[in-house]
C-alpha cells in the first residue's frame, strides 16, 4: 500500500513538471494587431459601387448588351451576327463616352477586349459577309464589266488595300470576275474615319464609319519635343516616304537605312494642333520601343501596325479622317 501511494505521488509530480515545461516553451499569443492598429469602425466595409455610365450613353450600352445576349441565346457568334455593325456603332458611342472618365477605365478595357475588337475583326479584317446590315455600313457590291478593285473602292470611299483585305486578297491584287459579289464598307457615306490618340495611355483607336476597328500601341513626343493635343485631320498618306532630318535638313530616300519613318507616313494638318510637320509613321531606327516618350513630336507605330492602319485609312481625296489627340 505504501509503495502504491509513493507511485501516485511520483506520477503527480511528473505530470506537474511536464505541464510546467510545456507551458514554458509555448509561444506567447499574438497581439490582436487588427484591434491595435485599425481605426474604430467596421472592419469589412462594403465594396465601392461601380461608377455609373454617363447618362448620354447608358441607353446605347443597354441596347447593345441586349443585342449581344440575344445573339448568344440564339446560338450565334455575336460578332458574326446580322446585328454586328449595329452593336459596333452602339458600343463605339459608349467607348467614346467613357474615354478618360474617372472610375470607368475598367469598362473601357473590357469593351475593347470583349466586344469591340471581336466585332471590328469580323467587319473590317475578314471576309465575313453581312448582307442584311441595317446600319448601311457593310454592303455587297456586284462586279460590273470594266470595274477594278480600285474603282470599286473609290466609289465607297475606301482604299484599294482595304477592299482587297475584305476579299482575302493581297493588298495590290487587281483581279476581278464580272458578277462576283464583293464585301464593301461605305466609309464615305458613314462619315469617314476617326483616330483617337491618347497620349496618357499610349494608344490609337481607329474607328471606321463610327465603328471601332482596332487599338494600336504607340510612342510619342519626347519631353523636349512633346506631341501637341487638339483636333485635326489627316492631309496626306504616303507609302515608302522619304524623311527629312529635322536637325540637319538632309533628305533620306525610302530605302536609306537612315530613314527612320519605316514604310508609312500619314501627315496631320497643322490646324487645331498649331504645329506642322507632324504625323503618324512606322519606325526603322535603332530603338523601336513602344509606349515611350521618344519621338520628335510624331506618333510612332510598330511597322506592321503602321502598314495595317495605312491600308485601313482612305486616301484623302476619297474620304476624310478626323483626328483627336488628348492627354
Amino acid at each position: 500500500m505504501r509503495t502504491f501511494i509513493i507511485l501516485i505521488i511520483l506520477a503527480a509530480l511528473g505530470f506537474a513538471a511536464w505541464t510546467w515545461w510545456s507551458g514554458r516553451n509555448k509561444p506567447a499569443p499574438l497581439l490582436n494587431t487588427a484591434a491595435s492598429v485599425m481605426p474604430p469602425g467596421p472592419q469589412n466595409p462594403p465594396p465601392p459601387q461601380p461608377t455609373p455610365l454617363p447618362a448620354e450613353v447608358k441607353s446605347d450600352y443597354d441596347q447593345a448588351e441586349l443585342l449581344w445576349k440575344q445573339a448568344v441565346d440564339a446560338g450565334q457568334v455575336p460578332a458574326q451576327s446580322a446585328k454586328a455593325a449595329l452593336m459596333g456603332k452602339l458600343f463605339g458611342k459608349v467607348l467614346i463616352g467613357v474615354y478618360n472618365k474617372p472610375g470607368l477605365r475598367g469598362l473601357e478595357l473590357t469593351l475593347i477586349e470583349q466586344r469591340l475588337t471581336p466585332i471590328g475583326n469580323e467587319l473590317f479584317f475578314s471576309k465575313t459577309r453581312f448582307p442584311t446590315d441595317e446600319t448601311g455600313l457593310i454592303a455587297m457590291h456586284q462586279v460590273q464589266s470594266g470595274e477594278s478593285p480600285d474603282r470599286i473602292a473609290k466609289k465607297y470611299g475606301m482604299s484599294m488595300e482595304f477592299l482587297n483585305r475584305l476579299r482575302g486578297r493581297d493588298a495590290n491584287d487587281s483581279k476581278l470576275n464580272v458578277g462576283d459579289m464583293v464585301k464593301v464598307v461605305k466609309v464615305k457615306e458613314q462619315g469617314g474615319a476617326f483616330l483617337h490618340i491618347d497620349k496618357g495611355d499610349f494608344t490609337i483607336d481607329c474607328f471606321i464609319g463610327g465603328v471601332f476597328a482596332r487599338r494600336y500601341p504607340i510612342s510619342h513626343g519626347a519631353q523636349q519635343s512633346p506631341t501637341p493635343t487638339g483636333k485635326t485631320r489627316l492631309v496626306d498618306r504616303v507609302l515608302n516616304p522619304p524623311w527629312t532630318d529635322p536637325k540637319t535638313h538632309e533628305v533620306y530616300g525610302p530605302d536609306d537605312v537612315r530613314n527612320i519613318l519605316g514604310k508609312v507616313w500619314m501627315a496631320f494638318s497643322p490646324e487645331g494642333i498649331g504645329q506642322s510637320g507632324l504625323g503618324i509613321h512606322g519606325y526603322s531606327g535603332p530603338n523601336p520601343q513602344m509606349r515611350a516618350l521618344v519621338s520628335n513630336g510624331c506618333i510612332r507605330l510598330e511597322n506592321d501596325s503602321a502598314l495595317e492602319l495605312y491600308r485601313t485609312i482612305s486616301p484623302m481625296d476619297r474620304c476624310k479622317t478626323e483626328v483627336a489627340i488628348v492627354d
